[in-house]
């Protein structure tokens, strides 16, 4: 009788914490990847003392046509993976991606960038990169040309920075 009442016992418990967990009570959410951080990175020619910077020529609306998006997904607590996809890029042509975590506003020669990889992309204009970190406050990114290391997209130069926006480890990217 005594391990009929533990079995309830036990049965009862499980059904509490999954209860708790459907209701919002339970553990940490984790963010899975399916909805975008991220999507929306600015063409520097748009970043208000850059119209003259790289290949903008004074046009504003230069590498407007390049979209990109981060996606996180919190592999277990304290570790984050983010996925970055970049569309509208020129083919055959090499990019860089940069982060920088200094959270600061922006100043010319900045030096916190740190260089997460270098890709091709594909004949689509695609191209994929992938970081992990366990640090993700702050965080800002630029999509450079490899050759003159010239920026064309940024969430940093806007001062779109990652944030940790919750107790359980959610992240947000707050408007410029």
């Amino acid at each position: 009788m005594k391990r009929a009442a533990s079995i309830g016992a036990l049965v009862a418990a499980i059904s509490l914490v999954a209860v708790s967990a459907a209701a919002g009570g339970g553990p940490g959410t984790k963010q899975n990847g399916s909805n975008p951080l991220f999507k929306d990175f600015t063409s520097i020619c748009s970043v208000p003392g850059y119209l003259a910077y790289g290949n903008c020529n004074g046009d504003p609306t230069k590498y407007t046509n390049i979209t990109g998006r981060i996606n996180a997904v919190q592999a277990k607590t304290g570790r984050w993976n983010l996925g970055f996809t970049f569309t509208g890029l020129e083919p055959g042509i090499p990019y860089r991606l940069y982060g920088n975590q200094l959270g600061v506003a922006p100043v010319p020669y900045n030096t916190g960038f740190f260089v997460i990889g270098d890709g091709i992309p594909g004949l689509d204009g695609t191209l994929r990169f992938s970081y992990q970190t366990t640090d993700p406050s702050n965080l800002g990114f630029d999509l450079n040309l490899l050759w003159g290391d010239i920026t064309v997209v940024t969430s940093y130069w806007s001062q779109q920075w990652i944030q940790v926006m919750n107790p359980d480890g959610t992240l947000f990217v707050p408007g410029p």
